[in-house]
């Protein structure tokens, strides 16, 4: 959910699902089809991940944030920009979607967080598999490769500041809505 931008939020659940998998099934499959220099592999690969990925982080978005429903698409791209962002939302009626949207993004990170370990593992392996294609393999695979390298280089280095950025944005964005409803007269969880 972290990595969902706030205008995937415009359309309904389905939408959200689709636009997330097949963004994640087209940079598969391109990576695959880089990889392999095969369109037909490259093309199942981006397949599967899209129809998984979207079935799997679709579900992620209407657990960590079920109050998404109850909002126009509007609403929920202005809330979670808002929230995303550390903003303030300024309308009473969205200031409960606020913390409710922030609340979910401090839960998915949390569920996050006990698999990081992996990572590091994995860039080893990768430096192996580079260092290996740069020896003996072709020019296609030294590039897939450094290209795999880079894309993990930003989930090891980049990412967790930039999540660690969103969560504090967002834990500013709740405190103000909360501060909004109490003033409004309203109750926050």
């Amino acid at each position: 959910m972290l990595t969902v931008p706030a205008f995937v939020w415009r359309g309904g659940a389905v939408t959200r699902s689709v636009l997330v998998g097949v963004s994640a099934g087209v940079v598969i499959g391109l990576l695959a089809w880089l990889d392999s220099g095969l369109w037909f592999p490259a093309l199942l690969a981006g397949a599967i991940v899209a129809v998984v990925y979207g079935i799997w982080l679709g579900t992620r978005m209407v657990t960590f944030w079920p109050g998404a429903s109850a909002l126009t698409g509007e609403q929920r791209v202005r809330v979670a920009g808002v929230t995303r962002w550390g903003g303030r939302i300024g309308d009473p009626a969205l200031a409960q979607p606020v913390v409710d949207y922030a609340d979910g993004l401090r839960k998915s990170a949390e569920t996050g967080r006990p698999f990081r370990w992996v990572l590091p593992l994995i860039l080893v392996v990768a430096i192996g598999i580079a260092g290996w294609d740069a020896v003996f393999g072709s020019t296609r695979d030294l590039i897939a490769s450094c290209v795999y390298l880079v894309l993990l280089g930003f989930e090891l280095f980049w990412w967790p500041g930039r999540r660690d950025q969103l969560l504090t944005n967002a834990d500013r964005a709740r405190e103000r809505a909360v501060a909004l409803i109490e003033r409004t007269g309203g109750t926050a969880q």
